[in-house]
């Protein structure tokens, strides 16, 4: 046998001096904070009596029971008090009844520090008299009953979290199929990559027609390809996982996520493949798929929440929006409902406008000469005498027109075959969104001046890349009648050709020409611009085409046209232009939440804080807050934003309760 030694120097403290049951109120030890002080036993925190009411109905046995319910609970707390003399007795118990006394304090004891109650000190028993060690007790008073949990539990409505962010947004682990030829690639998108990074682009591919793999393009600033990584080959008839890895320097500005075909040579033969759960990500090693944040689909429309406690406690809700959203509205599984914000916010609206699709007054100067378009047969029907665009025209300006566009005749010479003339050619703006839908309708108008001693002619087309769509033409064929023949075609279709007299049309000299189109109709007019004492004449004429709903124009043309045996013409034009009509126009409002809002909902003292501070302009009339408790277990809340709007992050804090 060998006497016992002890190595460890004593230090004059011990980690378990401590009582079991010691109290810590508001974060600190009794012990710690009165000398002499002692915890010795602590009751009341086990089972809590419940407390029922009920009913004598008549003379029948028994009661009827009304309801249960859970009463307030008490603590009693033993503990002892020694000390040197009766100063330091008297100056321990000052300092015990200012940490006891006062409003409701945090109470926890040290064989659970996992729970802490929520109490105040409402008796206390007698102090033995005449001594300066005594034993005695305290009673505090829990209003609730209940013991809380120190620490909260949160849960969220966003699965992929803790995964590794997929840099590629738009991305789906649904199969997709691509179909592409010889060398093709497939592009699932770029970034711009964090010098000296490391990282990973993985995609399934499934069975394709040739050898098929991932291959990341790497490019600097100008443009130039500097690195064309390429993962392992996904054989033909086969499926799997290909794999592509970058370690990124100062030279990479751009890193562009394909698939491509890689042994086959030939730009003639087409193949196929499916794809899914693209991912480039940070990093050396794959993870799987999970959808950028970027994208709806990375947060899920509800929230499950654990209440492994034995009481129904309140949640407390954080929504953080990612996008414009209108509403948030809460329902449990309980039949719980909370609303805030309004829930007929729209995220806009659309509206029929007019647009400028051409003004030609605005643009002088800036015209292609001779590209008009014309399949007309009138205009050289006979191959041996085709027409001829030549020339120039050129802008002018007057004080009592204006600027206009004319022919400059002295700049045609030479012998010419049949109609000849300068053109001139303008692109048609697009609408504000970029579009030249189907569905739009235009209403297109040109006027111009002509001569009534000389003789011309003028066609206005509106064409889409050099084919005519809608034509308008006035001609003067004799400078001895006040005829004019006014002609319109669609396409290639001639369905206007009528002869005008021009004093009973209009006695002044200013002619305009108007097309309207809404869907399949077409109307084309020919009237007066100027009115002179009444004598207006307007003609009008109105079609109706299958395919005009359909139909696009992109450009305006027009030819000022002489025949080869007249003289020059006079007809010129003025403040042509053209509009887009009916154009749907979507107008987006600020909305009651943006992106990047954090709207906090305190169930428990039923208030909303919007970035952080209170407001009470979100609530909605009907918000069910005492049926937002959530009991022990699972408890489903149900997210829903604005039916326009994307699901927004949302968070669920809970504090766990037990009797």
């Amino acid at each position: 046998m060998y006497d016992f030694r002890e190595t460890t120097p004593f230090t004059g403290a011990d980690d378990n001096q401590l009582p079991a049951e010691a109290m810590l109120i508001d974060g600190q030890y009794i012990e710690n904070l009165v000398p002499g002080y002692r915890t010795l036993q602590v009751g009341g925190r086990e089972l809590l009596k419940q407390s029922a009411t009920s009913n004598v109905i008549g003379i029948s046995d028994g009661e009827t029971l009304e309801y249960v319910r859970n009463p307030s609970r008490e603590i009693t707390v033993g503990y002892q008090l020694i000390a040197d003399d009766d100063d330091a007795f008297r100056t321990a118990f000052y300092k015990l009844s200012g940490i006891l006394h006062g409003d409701t304090h945090q109470v926890s004891f040290n064989d659970d520090l996992s729970v802490y109650w929520n109490a105040v000190l409402t008796d206390v028993d007698d102090v033995p008299k005449g001594r300066n060690a005594i034993t005695s007790s305290f009673t505090l008073f829990v209003p609730d009953g209940v013991a809380h949990s120190v620490a909260t539990k949160t849960f969220d409505n966003m699965p992929y979290k803790d995964v590794p962010v997929n840099m590629l947004t738009g991305t789906s682990n649904q199969l997709a199929v691509t179909t592409l030829y010889g060398w093709g690639e497939h592009v699932f998108g770029s970034i711009v990559p964090v010098t000296n990074t490391n990282y990973c682009f993985k995609v399934w591919i499934d069975n394709p027609t040739f050898d098929t793999c991932a291959k990341l393009d790497c490019s600097d600033s100008s443009g130039s390809q500097i690195v064309w990584a390429q993962g392992n080959t996904i054989s033909a008839g086969t499926s799997g996982y290909s794999i592509v890895k970058v370690t990124t320097d100062s030279k990479y500005a751009n890193i562009k996520c394909q698939t491509v075909y890689t042994f086959n040579h030939s730009t003639s033969v087409s193949g196929s493949y499916g794809y899914k759960e693209a991912k480039l990500e940070v990093g050396t090693v794959p993870t799987p798929w999970s959808p950028n944040p970027a994208d709806a689909a990375y947060y899920s429309d509800t929230i499950t929440v654990h209440n492994g406690g034995t009481y129904p406690v309140e949640p407390v809700i954080t929504a953080t929006m990612h996008a414009d959203n209108g509403f948030l509205g809460f329902a449990n599984s309980q039949g719980g409902v909370l609303q805030f914000g309004n829930p007929e916010e729209v995220d806009g609206y659309t509206s029929e406008e007019s647009e400028v699709a051409l003004n030609l007054a605005a643009v002088q100067g800036s015209h292609m000469d001779n590209q008009a378009a014309s399949n007309n047969l009138y205009w050289g029907d006979n191959p041996a005498t085709p027409n001829e665009q030549i020339g120039n025209a050129i802008w002018t300006q007057d004080s009592y027109d204006g600027w206009k566009v004319e022919p400059n005749w002295p700049s045609i010479t030479g012998t010419h075959l049949y109609w000849n003339g300068p053109s001139i050619k303008h692109n048609l703006a697009q609408t504000h969104n970029g579009n030249f839908t189907s569905n739009l309708t235009w209403d297109v108008m040109t006027r111009f001046q002509t001569g009534v001693s000389q003789v011309g002619s003028l066609e206005t087309t509106l064409e889409s890349d050099g084919k005519p769509i809608f034509q308008m033409i006035l001609k003067d064929n004799s400078a001895l009648s006040d005829q004019i023949w006014w002609m319109c075609y669609y396409k290639n279709q001639l369905v206007v050709n009528e002869q005008l007299d021009r004093n009973i049309f209009t006695n002044d000299k200013f002619i305009q020409l108007e097309l309207q189109k809404f869907g399949n109709s077409v109307v084309f007019r020919v009237s007066p611009w100027v009115g002179n004492q009444g004598r207006e004449t307007t003609v009008t004429r109105q079609f109706t085409f299958a395919d005009a709903a359909s139909v696009e124009t992109k450009q305006f043309s027009a030819w000022f046209m002489r025949d080869k045996t007249w003289g020059e013409s006079t007809m010129y034009l003025i403040a042509s232009t053209v509009k887009w009509q009916n154009v749907s126009w979507y107008t987006d409002i600020k909305n009651r939440f943006s992106n990047g809002d954090v709207i906090t909902i305190d169930v428990a003292n039923t208030k909303t804080y919007f970035n952080g501070n209170e407001d009470r302009t979100l609530h909605t009339l009907g918000n069910q807050w005492d049926k937002f408790l959530l009991p022990p277990g699972d408890t489903i809340i149900q997210l829903m934003p604005s039916s326009w709007a994307q699901p927004f992050a949302c968070e669920v804090e809970i504090r766990e309760a037990w009797l």
